[in-house]
This record gives structure tokens, sequence and C-alpha cells, in this order.
């Protein structure tokens, strides 16, 4: 089990995902290992990116970041890393997953959340979008009806509404990181980024849905 541990919201600072990168390596190669749970210390799973890091490149103004690689580069390619291993990984999402921490929580191959937890994409309400692949791997697992308001509005998704959605796997009777584990060494590695756009979001998309909620968003977002 790896615990991601950066009070108060376990962000994604930059020390956090290097050492998440550097025990998630250790535990992919040990043959002891069979399966991989990621899961929060206190009551956040993660609250996503380090808004101080965020803050600093931002003040040193666009030249310095047009030399620089993004921001979230790093952070994408330890997601990657996730995505692609070849034992289970799955989130015990023991509370808020939010921006970064839901894309992370997608790079894992399941999602298993406490009945308290929420998800979504706050970052959209500040006119960001979700720079950890969140906008590739959602339309993989979610219902459009579900991924769009979260993806255009920043609207928060609970525990019943994600798990109908099709964003959660499970949702924790018990023990959370009992029944993350049991889970892990049931099913074989699923990486979301292997996985088709759901059948159904194309339809929907090709019947006029993305028109529909731009439409919605926009007339949500006046005044903001």
């Amino acid at each position: 089990v790896l615990v991601l541990d950066n009070a108060p919201v376990n962000s994604l600072a930059t020390n956090l995902v290097k050492s998440l990168r550097d025990n998630f390596i250790k535990l992919q190669k040990d043959p002891k290992v069979k399966a991989i749970v990621i899961t929060g210390s206190g009551a956040f799973f993660c609250g996503g990116a380090e808004i101080s890091e965020f803050n600093t490149i931002i003040g040193q103004g666009p030249e310095a970041l047009a030399e620089k690689s993004s921001p979230v580069q790093f952070l994408c390619s330890v997601m990657d890393v996730i995505d692609g291993s070849d034992k289970t990984v799955v989130a015990a999402i023991n509370g808020p997953a939010l921006g970064g921490g839901l894309e992370l929580g997608l790079a894992c191959h399941y999602r298993v959340a406490s009945p308290s937890a929420t998800v979504g994409f706050p970052e959209v309400q500040l006119g960001l979008l979700p720079g950890g692949e969140g906008t590739q791997r959602i339309l993989r697992v979610a219902h459009l009806e579900v991924a769009l308001p979260m993806l255009l509005t920043g609207q928060p998704s609970r525990v019943d509404k994600a798990m109908q959605g099709g964003i959660l796997d499970a949702v924790a009777k018990g023990d959370l990181i009992d029944e993350a584990a049991s889970l892990a060494l049931m099913r074989p590695p699923a990486p979301i980024s292997q996985r088709p756009v759901l059948k159904s979001n194309r339809f929907k998309a090709l019947g006029g849905a993305l028109d529909l909620a731009l439409a919605q968003a926009m007339n949500r977002a006046r005044g903001m």
C-alpha cells in the first residue's frame, strides 16, 4: 500500500510525486508484491496540484514558462507509469479526490471509494483545464452526462453518482484498504489508456450532446 502523505490535503507537490514514482517502481519490481493499492493519509485522498508551486511558475512570467517543460509533464509521466503497470493498481479513495487527485485515481486500473468521498475537477472554476490526462481517461470509463458537467463546470460528484456514472468500480462497505486490496488481487491489470472511449459516449457526441453541454455550461458560467 502506498500512502500519499502531504498535509493538509495530500497535494501533488514535486517531492510527493517523486516519492510516489520511486516507491511505485520499487513495488513494481518486487516479486513478492502481487498488486498495488494507492490511498491518502488522513481525511483526503488527494486535493490535486500544489498551488504554491503553480504560483511560483506563474510569477516567473510567460517567458520563463516557455523555456521550461509543462509544469504537469513530470506528473503525467508518473501517471503513465502507474497506468502501464503489469501489476493491478487500485486507488483506495478515502476522501475527496480533486483535480490531479482524481486524475491520479484514473491512472489506477480500478477505483474503490469510501461512502463519504467526492470526486471532481474544481480547477475548472478557476479557468484551468485538467492537465494530468484526466480529460483523456474519464471518457473511457464515465458516461458523458456525468463526465461533461465535471469537465465544463467543475461540479463535483458524490460517490453514488460517480459509481452509477462509471468513475468508480466499488464503494467500500467495510474497511476501504482491505476491500481495495481484495479487488486488486482478484482482477487483472486494466489500464484506462488502453480502453476505447465508451461506445455510448461516441453516439451521444454524434447526437449533439457536446454542443448541448457546452451551451448549458456557458449559461451557468454567466457572471462567474
